[in-house]
């Protein structure tokens, strides 16, 4: 049996060890290889030199970006801006925002990579010196960052293109507790030093603390903003030209800002940078989150370079951090706003196109059915005419055949014929006009030639009925304001109705028109009653009289009360059936003409 060699590792190889066997096995984008290629082939010695490549479960892609990461992460958190700042704190972490980026992007699958990246990036630090406390502060910190990540996956939208007001909040309270949690952690590293007293622990976790607040909340945003995409629809919007000299501007205004405040010192720097505010507010207004996220870090830089420029002290540049960490969430909340203002106004627009589309097939639906209404209008109210012209067209006939002894007759009966079409095409050329454009004319229709026009039309009808006709009109009437052939066929289909109800009674037989000012209403009104002394309506129909296609007539078509009813209120009016009255009623009101 081959005896296994031991031997000593370092942390970083230690770490590497880790993530060799994790790496594979965190991955959840793939299934793990079949058991029999694990089987296969001989097993590589322990001592060998060459390890084989592990399963590509992981994927080319990941590797590439979790290399990436650990490149950037050791370069940020080795920069050393500050050389004589105590325990070499930097007043700004960003290597932070890189693993919690990394985290909320990829998921936990990166979680040794971080590990990696934060054990060497210690292992690196100038007079550091490992041990288990400091592995334990490692391990502890990775948990801390991948904690961080997964509550952004899970309670927010920052992986996804619509981030709002509310996953702002949730950054801020992640940031704030992971800025504490790793302060602890960070300490738990420097705790080990000879030259650290008990008294410097507190300003040693609050500058820890500040530098990883700051980190996470001007960084983060940034890395997961351009991660998913976000720029594409922001440069589609204004244009790839100006996004770029916008960018222009504002790293050149900002520049001017930092030269104004740090390097003229007209007046107190700390006061002065509260200039920088100016564009972050111009650009979160006009590119919403995207360019608020993207602005914190350029301004950040330009800051921390004039801070080291001038030769601050980092108890002084800590002040400033916490000048551009108020400056660094301002402007996160002013664009998560933006967006939110320009998606309501995008959702605003679209139910407005969509109102319009609506209303535009409510219109095509309208005009369908104004066809409809205006094909069965024309095939129920022209019938009649229809009817009376061929019953003339037969009279003159029979007359014609009589010679000269019926001349006079046929005379008359060719003119009632002229008469009836005259009318039929008067009814449909306004019908037709009213039906495409809804306009109707308004006309002085005085009642008393109203019900003659009405009776002369079915005079041959009510005398081969027997059918008494009878009207009563209030003295001093005024006449109504109506299109006189639409209102025409309206009442008079009406009456229609009435003796075709008394077709079938065998005793009195009549029909009275009414017509008198509407009590109460300053004969403003007039009210038509159309009575006749029929069986009446059915009490099943009253509900439905006015229903298109209900009818009590063997041959009807239910369209006559329907369309009458639509006519009479397109014109101001007001059509019904009283059912309160002794003989059959129906009512008619129209507006007076003034």
């Amino acid at each position: 049996m081959p005896v296994r060699e031991y031997h000593t590792l370092t942390p970083a190889a230690f770490a590497g060890e880790i993530c060799y066997f994790f790496i594979p096995m965190s991955s959840n984008s793939e299934s793990i290889p079949p058991a029999e290629t694990l089987g296969s082939g001989t097993a590589p010695s322990v001592g060998a030199t060459e390890r084989a490549a592990p399963p590509r479960r992981f994927g080319n892609a990941r590797l590439a970006l979790g290399a990436m990461f650990w490149i950037a992460y050791v370069l940020t958190d080795s920069v050393n801006l500050f050389p004589h700042a105590r325990f070499g704190v930097q007043p700004w972490s960003p290597h932070a925002a890189l693993a919690v980026a990394l985290i909320t992007y990829g998921g936990p699958a990166y979680a040794p990579v971080v590990l990696l990246a934060v054990l060497t990036g210690w292992t690196l630090a100038p007079g550091s010196h490992l041990g288990v406390a400091s592995i334990l502060a490692a391990i502890g910190l990775t948990a801390t960052y991948c904690g961080a990540g997964l509550g952004l996956r899970r309670w927010s939208h920052w992986g996804g293109a619509e981030v709002r007001p509310r996953d702002v909040h949730v950054l801020l309270l992640i940031a704030l507790a992971a800025a504490i949690v790793g302060a602890a952690f960070d300490a738990l590293r420097l705790i080990a030093a000879p030259e650290l007293e008990a008294a410097a622990l507190p300003v040693l976790f609050l500058r820890l603390f500040i530098a990883n607040l700051l980190g996470l909340v001007a960084l983060t945003p940034v890395l997961l903003q351009w991660a998913a995409g976000c720029w594409r629809p922001q440069v589609a919007r204004v244009g790839a030209s100006v996004a770029v000299r916008d960018t222009v501007i504002f790293i050149t205004v900002v520049g001017a800002l930092l030269v104004l405040v740090f390097g003229l010192r007209l007046l107190d720097e700390f006061r002065m940078s509260y200039l920088l505010f100016l564009p972050m507010i111009v650009v979160a207004m006009r590119y919403g989150l995207l360019g608020a996220a993207t602005a914190i870090p350029l301004v950040q830089l330009g800051l921390l370079g004039a801070l080291t420029t001038i030769g601050t002290r980092p108890a002084t540049a800590f002040e400033f951090q916490l000048l551009m960490l108020t400056l660094a969430i301002s402007t996160l909340y002013l664009g998560a706003l933006s967006d939110e203002r320009q998606r309501s106004s995008d959702r605003i627009a679209e139910h407005e196109r969509n109102l319009r589309e609506r209303s535009h097939a409510l219109a095509e639906a309208q005009r369908i059915a104004s066809t409809a209404e205006l094909a069965a209008a024309l095939a129920h109210d022209l019938s009649q005419p229809l009817s009376a012209l061929g019953t003339y067209a037969r009279a003159s006939q029979v007359l014609a055949e009589r010679g000269e002894a019926e001349h006079e007759k046929l005379v008359q009966t060719l003119e009632q014929i002229l008469q009836e079409s005259t009318r039929a095409g008067q009814y449909l050329r306004r019908m037709r006009e009213f039906f495409r454009t809804g306009s109707m004319r308004e006309e002085r229709v005085d009642v008393a030639r109203l019900f003659d026009s009405i009776h002369a039309h079915l005079r041959d009808r009510l005398v081969r009925a027997d059918i008494q006709w009878r009207t009563t009109i209030e003295p001093g009437l005024p006449p109504v304001c109506a299109d006189a052939v639409q209102i025409g066929a309206v009442l008079g289909n009406l009456v229609a109705n009435a003796c075709d109800a008394l077709a079938d009674r065998l005793t009195w037989r009549q029909i009275h028109l009414k017509a008198f000012c509407v009590p109460g209403s300053n004969c403003s009104t007039v009210r038509i009653l159309v009575e006749d002394t029929g069986p009446g309506v059915p009490a099943e129909l009253r509900n439905r009289l006015f229903t298109p296609l209900v009818t009590s007539k063997p041959n009807g078509m239910g369209l006559g009360l329907a369309l009458s009813r639509s006519i009479t209120e397109r014109q101001g009016g007001r059509l019904w059936f009283d059912a309160d009255r002794e003989m059959t009623t129906f009512c008619l009101d129209l507006r007076a003409h003034a």
